[in-house]
């Protein structure tokens, strides 16, 4: 799926799949409702669509949240166009009335109605499809096909429960793979025949969108559930031991973790990076593009136990720990080091933290210091946020307990030699307990620690990254938010990997008030937006109360004072602001294109928003445009002031950087 001429500033529109309808969609936004959607974007000359992922998720409703790495999601599919669907005719048409009249899109009931009319279909068809050549060569060809398959069957089987809930086959041989697969085919058949018809709906869309001239953009998450036919057919490439997620940061405070396991990049690299090439080749199949989700965790992924459930006590990994012999030659003995990893209290130090229910908490929670009768450590049953957290205590006594479990300089690291920084070590207590010359000895070790990593993570990234730049002909993105090493940029250029520029968040943090960078300091390997799934729309943004219009105003070079509305010839003029970004691509969610229609920008800025991060609710992934696929062509003004930002930007000298 080679992208092509790159030659010209290129535009376009991003939108999850999920978020169109048609006259033929049932509920939700389907794979064949790219051409009609496709057509609208070639009336408005884009270049380019970009879609969030679309594996399948099972009854989650989150596209990040994929029970497969291959598999396609069959929500997706359009029942209509499936070979012998008219049998039930009627049942489609009563479905298709209930859920349009809900005008919102109910992920679960959908995917489980869908899955439920296809299996008629299937059951009905049987005698045909158990001999057809067509279905039998599609899963010769995928060699994911046959796990995948036997994993959803017998979670099927298990009430969809979590692999590691079942009473067998938790960890299964390619032998008891191939074994269920034939006790249990014609339930592994169902499954397999739901992939072909997804893959063949898609691969006919995919192929009217690239006849208009437009490409497609995928997005390719880096991680996986723990409950997938992944990790579970192929558990060798991925450690259960820790969780992925992210460091604190501005926006949250004890950091994320998102649950899902970290990879075992020694063993996938000894395998010669099969698992990422085979992944890569299937999204080869239907995009020109994809981009990489959080492409840092290449550099380094924030690790969190197990034990934990926030993000705060995570690590990078890879990174470098400070030895146990490194800070003894620096003068600190071991057992301050312990102390520091591990604090001891007072019954009044403790009391400074627990205040009125020290002396309640102080026997249940606590024990005595090893030879130090007057000294308290946690007991090793309260020693994680898991074990506090699930105590039968009001919140406000849990989160006292946590600021004493938090109370550290370093982390557990299950190696005695081995010490990592605790987030945020430099305004901890304990720290502060030390004499005034240790405390700085400390700060200058931990500093040199930090900047010796930066090497290690642009290796690392190098040689990972690199795999994935080279497999394909797509052309490669990466979503490079967050904590940014200083070696990102450098490794993405070397690989011609272009970044991402949120308008929002492009600016230089490092410098007093963060002034917004110019639209030509954009890099030019780089993909310039307004806003993402994960943030407001353009007009939400304008109703955030934190949000400084004024300085974004004077940003973008305009006139007097910002406005109070997001009005459509104040979008034009922030629009026409953002095309002139030196970005190769500028690719805006379709909600802010939507703010240039009077009619189209009507809806609530607060239901454009497609997920609030670090959320679960009904609230995300349920966003749907304010009009069909079928109708945007009917917006005629629309696409003409959309054509005229796009017709400026191509026109524009691509050999000025």
């Amino acid at each position: 799926m080679r992208y092509g001429d790159l030659s010209y500033f290129q535009s376009g529109v991003a939108v999850p799949l999920f978020s169109l309808y048609s006259k033929q969609s049932i509920g939700i936004g389907e794979y064949l409702d790219l051409i009609p959607f496709a057509r609208w974007a070639q009336v408005c000359d884009f270049n380019i669509i970009q879609l969030l992922p679309v594996n399948d998720t099972g009854a989650e409703s989150s596209p990040y949240s994929a029970r497969s790495a291959f598999a396609l999601n069959p929500v997706f599919i359009n029942v209509q166009a499936v070979d012998g669907s008219s049998e039930y005719e009627e049942e489609i048409h009563e479905a298709k009335a209930k859920f349009d009249a809900e005008g919102k899109i109910d992920y679960y009931k959908i995917s489980t109605w869908k899955r439920s009319i296809l299996r008629k279909i299937f059951d009905n068809r049987y005698d045909y499809l158990k001999k057809d050549k067509v279905l039998t060569r599609w899963i010769d060809s995928n060699s994911w096909a046959k796990p995948y398959c036997v994993y959803a069957t017998l979670k099927a089987q298990n009430g969809e429960s979590s692999w590691k809930d079942w009473a067998e086959y938790r960890n299964p041989t390619d032998k008891d793979i191939e074994k269920l697969w034939k006790k249990f085919i014609k339930d592994c058949l169902f499954q397999a025949w739901m992939q072909c018809v997804a893959e063949m709906q898609f691969n006919a869309a995919v192929t009217e969108v690239s006849n208009m001239g437009l490409r497609l953009k995928g997005d390719i998450p880096i991680l996986i559930n723990e409950d997938s036919a992944d990790v579970w057919s192929e558990r060798r490439f991925f450690s259960l031991d820790d969780r992925a997620g992210a460091p604190p940061d501005m926006f949250s405070y004890s950091g994320q973790n998102w649950g899902f396991p970290t990879y075992r990049w020694d063993v996938i690299e000894q395998d010669n990076f099969d698992w990422w090439r085979r992944r890569l080749a299937q999204a080869s199949k239907f995009y020109h593009a994809y981009r990489i989700d959080h492409v840092l965790g290449f550099f380094r992924i924030w690790s969190i136990p197990q034990c934990e459930v926030t993000g705060i006590m995570g690590r990078f990994n890879p990174c470098i720990p400070l030895t146990l012999n490194e800070l003894q030659s620096a003068g600190f003995c071991q057992a301050t080091l312990e102390y520091l990893r591990r604090p001891n209290y007072s019954i009044d130090q403790l009391r400074g933290f627990l205040g009125d229910d020290t002396d309640r908490l102080a026997p249940v929670c606590f024990q005595p210091l090893e030879g130090e009768f007057n000294r308290l450590v946690l007991k090793p049953e309260f020693s994680s946020e898991k074990a506090i957290l699930s105590m039968g205590e009001p919140q406000e006594v849990k989160d006292k307990l946590l600021k004493v479990y938090w109370n550290r300089v370093f982390i557990p690291s299950g190696d005695e030699n081995t010490f990592y920084p605790y987030w945020y070590w430099y305004n901890q207590p304990v720290l502060f307990t030390l004499p005034e010359n240790e405390q700085q000895k400390l700060r200058e070790i931990l500093k040199r620690n930090e900047d010796s990593q930066n090497g290690l993570w642009e290796q690392n990234a190098t040689k990972l990254l690199s795999v994935l730049a080279k497999e394909t002909d797509m052309l490669v993105c990466a979503e490079d938010l967050g904590a940014v090493p200083s070696c990102v940029p450098t490794v993405l250029n070397k690989l011609n990997i272009l970044s991402l520029r949120i308008e929002r968040w492009a600016r230089n943090w490092n410098v007093p008030y963060s002034p917004y960078y110019d639209m030509d300091e954009y890099p030019r390997l780089s993909v310039c937006t307004t806003s993402c799934h994960d943030t407001s729309s353009l007009r939400g943004l304008w109703k955030e109360p934190d949000f400084d219009r004024g300085l974004y105003w004077s940003h973008a070079h305009l006139p007097g004072s910002a406005p109070q509305e997001i009005t459509p010839t104040v979008a034009r003029t922030i629009l026409t602001h953002v095309f002139s970004s030196n970005s190769l691509f500028c690719i805006l969610p379709a909600q802010d294109y939507f703010a240039l229609s009077a009619s189209l920008s009507q809806v609530d800025p607060e239901k454009e928003r497609v997920n609030v991060p670090g959320t679960v609710g009904g609230a995300n992934w349920c966003y749907r445009l304010p009009c069909s696929v079928d109708e945007l062509l009917d917006y005629a003004s629309l696409s003409s002031d959309i054509r005229k930002l796009v017709d400026v930007r191509k026109r524009r000298p691509l050999w000025k950087f």
